[in-house]
């Protein structure tokens, strides 16, 4: 980090005090500096474009050093981000700096000091903000790349589908909806074999999409393993539910399914139903799947 790429603004409310500072600033080699005669004319150049040191003066009219500080960390809070304070004043007591610093300060100078004092305390805070900046970014970086993580972990990739671990998550999150709402659940497991044979590549995709085709925006195919798929539908009131639905995807897979296997085998398709509604006392989710599992049965 160089002087030149730190960027500074200077908020005193006397034009002469701001001119000595931003002159010692520059003959110590900064160059991105701004001058505010406000802390509200210092908050609307931050929000224009965002500085890495905020040089104030403690005391000013209207808006002083600590409640200007008071807001800007409040916006750095919003924003993800660090910007480092430096308060200026002509009162170098004890109490006055430790006031500064339990309100978030992250030096204090004396108005008296010298021009080098000034640009090394200032350097001090910006190469603070920036490396805070620096672990902000890295936290971003990692907390996107975990989200990919967990969104790959609950995702087939072979179908696309969502697997296993998703399908027994969203079967606790309607179980737990039925419970508070009423309503009911049903859940298919569709296996597909052929035979002795793996299917052919696409095969199990090609179901997936058929299978999808059939189901309503709001209902759920999930990969459950190797060669088996599960559908789970929720629905709020079982005057409308239809176990006709769970035929409309079997016709739906032999109707958009090339169904034969490496060997000229005919896809064979097996099913397990199980629905229930007014859950009292309701079913685990893992009851809920060894019920489907145990009513699974071919079909032609």
């Amino acid at each position: 980090m160089r002087k030149q790429d730190i960027s500074i603004i200077v908020v005193d409310d006397l034009q002469f005090s701001r001119e000595v500072v931003k002159s010692g600033l520059t003959k110590s080699g900064y160059i991105d500096i701004r001058t505010a005669s406000a802390a509200d004319e210092a908050l609307y150049l931050l929000n224009e474009r965002r500085a890495h040191v905020v040089l104030a003066d403690f005391w000013m009219p209207g808006m002083n050093g600590l409640e200007l500080t008071d807001l800007i960390r409040r916006w750095d809070e919003n924003n993800d981000r660090y910007t480092g304070i430096v308060l200026l004043t002509a009162e170098d007591t004890a109490s006055s700096i430790v006031v500064a610093f339990d309100r978030g300060v992250d030096d204090f100078i004396s108005k008296s000091a010298n021009q080098f004092e000034l640009a090394a305390r200032v350097f001090g805070a910006g190469r603070y903000a920036f490396q805070q900046n620096d672990l902000r970014e890295r936290a971003r970086r990692m907390s996107d790349q975990l989200r990919e993580i967990k969104q790959n972990s609950l995702q087939d990739p072979e179908t696309h589908l969502p697997n296993r671990l998703q399908l027994e998550l969203n079967i606790e999150s309607v179980i737990e909806h039925c419970n508070a709402r009423g309503g009911g659940l049903g859940i298919a497991l569709i296996e597909v074999n052929t035979g002795n044979s793996e299917p052919k590549p696409g095969t199990l995709k090609a179901v997936a999409n058929s299978i999808q085709l059939s189901l309503r925006p709001m209902d759920m195919v999930a990969r459950y393993d190797s060669n088996t798929f599960a559908v789970l539908v929720h629905y709020p009131d079982p005057e409308v539910f239809n176990l006709g639905l769970f035929d409309r995807l079997i016709e739906s897979i032999k109707r958009n399914t090339l169904h034969i296997g490496n060997q000229d085998e005919p896809l064979q398709i097996s099913i397990g139903i199980w629905h229930g509604h007014e859950l009292n006392p309701a079913p685990g989710m893992s009851e809920i799947i060894n019920l489907a599992q145990q009513a699974c049965a071919p079909i032609s």
